[in-house]
């Protein structure tokens, strides 16, 4: 699994680092970071959720 987060899109509502911060991040970031690549699969159902409730659509998840 591969996961990107637009950068153009993300407003950094936090959803995302609440749902998986083992995985994004958004410390000293202007947006949203993906911290953990390659997802582990114990982590992939949160990355999931994580870009389904992402109100501006700024997670990508490709496999």
């Amino acid at each position: 699994m591969i996961v990107a987060v637009d950068a153009n899109r993300c407003i950094r509502c936090g959803f995302c680092e609440t749902i998986a911060p083992e995985v994004f991040s958004l410390d000293g970031a202007p947006h949203a970071q993906v911290v953990l690549e390659p997802i582990p699969w114990h982590l992939q159902d949160l990355v999931c959720q994580a870009a389904e409730e992402c109100p501006e659509h700024a997670i990508r998840v490709e496999g």
